[in-house]
């Protein structure tokens, strides 16, 4: 992407959402795991929290949504079924969390169709936090049809202009008066949707897709051991030979130049021969090859383009990897002698990037980045200028800002740069601040960007 950037200004927006009681009958499919460990994703966030770390994102929105990601990643046909049946669940928008009897929590999603909302699914973590049970909301019961409708005015308030989709929105619910036989016990057998703790779904142990080496769901985990593997394969002798030779002449290239890699029957790394974009700066990669088994890409950006992946190259990626699972790496060599590498988090969500942003709606073919008028190119652009404004450079404020649209869009990625002194990677990471105030009886939210060195995927 060049760089001429046009940047927005965002200013506030507000928030005004409340709604009323929550109990589920209608769900999936159980699971029962034998061995009982903690569920990974409440251990971290609660010890997180514990130290002010999480401060930003206290509610328990975080390891409830993970834990259904990682679910649906491990059980796809689970994901399809209840789509199928309820809507699509909307991770960005939760209740608070409740404290239930016997140290449990309660939180709700709501389920959208067509951009309605069409129902609502609660879930419970039980106080030893190795037992996780979500349950959809039986139509006839006596609040589904109140939450819906109180969940919808979120959506109807965004549409309206009333408000601007800040990432993470928490609807205020009063907690549910619970009847004995309490309907959220630990023993749902046909009826309900557990996820035990334990390895092979969220005990930190194996199980579920996973891009690099990483056998863990967890995506902080999935970035640092991605990162590790990053640094081992650019220094890989076969690789670093062609990164050198794509490089050589970048500061004077007019187009951008790549090449791929992989392993050959022998496993040792291999690359595809050197291929030069023609007609303008852009370049393909190859995805696919007859003689290795290619696992990532490499491009270069010229003197000129910004150092970091452009949004051209988010949509490049994802279609590399649409026809190879295997394509999990992709780097971007800049003319600052910046290294750039992308980290798959989350495989489901980066498989459904595409279809969840089309390139005909978020990508502007004029200026090779974000469409200005999406809600990506608005937030990029704008977290893009605070940083400028902040004092960091052109580049570095184009790198935090894909940091933060990949984090808040849950787009299943991550982005790590390279240190040229120690060859190791780092990812990136940004928090959103939501500043509240009182502007004449207005409830207001300002936003801010900042970089932290906490995981917050």
């Amino acid at each position: 992407m060049k760089k001429n950037l046009v940047y927005g200004l965002l200013l506030l927006s507000t928030l005004s959402v409340s709604l009323n009681s929550c109990r589920t009958d209608e769900m999936l499919t159980g699971t029962e795991q034998t061995q009982k460990e903690k569920i990974a994703f409440f251990e971290r966030f609660e010890k997180e929290k514990s130290l002010s770390k999480n401060a930003g994102s206290s509610n328990y929105a975080i390891p409830f949504g993970n834990s259904m990601l990682a679910y649906f990643s491990n059980y796809p046909e689970k994901k399809t079924e209840l789509e199928n049946k309820y809507g699509t669940v909307d991770l960005r928008v939760s209740s608070q969390d409740m404290d239930l009897e016997n140290g449990r929590k309660l939180l709700m999603f709501p389920m959208l169709t067509d951009g309605k909302v069409t129902a609502v699914i609660g879930g419970v973590i039980n106080a030893e936090r190795d037992f996780l049970y979500f349950d959809v909301y039986k139509e006839g019961h006596p609040d589904r049809d109140y939450l819906i409708q109180t969940f919808q005015q979120h959506y109807n308030s965004l549409s309206l202009g009333r408000t601007i989709d800040v990432g993470e929105v928490v609807i205020i619910v009063k907690k549910p008066a619970l009847t004995k036989p309490d309907p959220w016990d630990e023993d749902p057998g046909d009826g309900g949707h557990d996820m035990g703790g334990g390895p092979g779904d969220y005990g930190g142990g194996g199980g579920g897709a996973s891009s690099g080496n990483s056998g863990t769901s967890d995506p902080c985990g999935k970035a640092e051991a991605h990162n590790d593997d990053a640094k081992e394969i650019v220094e890989d002798s076969a690789v670093s030979v062609q990164k050198a030779a794509i490089t050589m002449t970048i500061k004077t290239d007019t187009n951008e130049k790549s090449f791929s890699f992989g392993k050959d029957k022998d496993g040792k790394y291999q690359t595809t021969a050197v291929k030069t974009g023609t007609g303008g700066n852009s370049v393909g990669v190859v995805a696919t090859s007859g003689s290795i088994t290619i696992q990532g890409g490499a491009h270069t950006h010229t003197a000129g383009l910004y150092s970091s992946f452009s949004a051209g190259d988010f949509y490049a990626f994802q279609q590399a990897n649409a026809s190879n699972s295997s394509f999990i790496y992709y780097y971007v060599f800049g003319a600052d002698n910046s290294t750039y590498v992308f980290n798959i988090t989350n495989p489901t969500n980066f498989a459904n990037f595409a279809s969840n942003y089309p390139v005909a709606t978020y990508f502007d073919t004029t200026t090779g980045g974000w469409n200005i008028d999406s809600s990506i190119g608005l937030d990029f652009n704008i977290s893009m200028q605070q940083f400028i404004n902040g004092g960091k450079t052109d580049d570095e404020a184009f790198a935090l800002a894909s940091a933060l649209i990949m984090n808040k869009y849950k787009m299943g990625l991550s982005l790590s740069k390279r240190d040229n002194m120690t060859g190791k990677f780092k990812s990136l990471f940004v928090k959103e601040n939501h500043t509240f105030i009182n502007a004449g009886g207005t409830p207001i939210v300002l936003l801010s960007y900042s970089e932290t060195t906490d995981c917050n995927l």
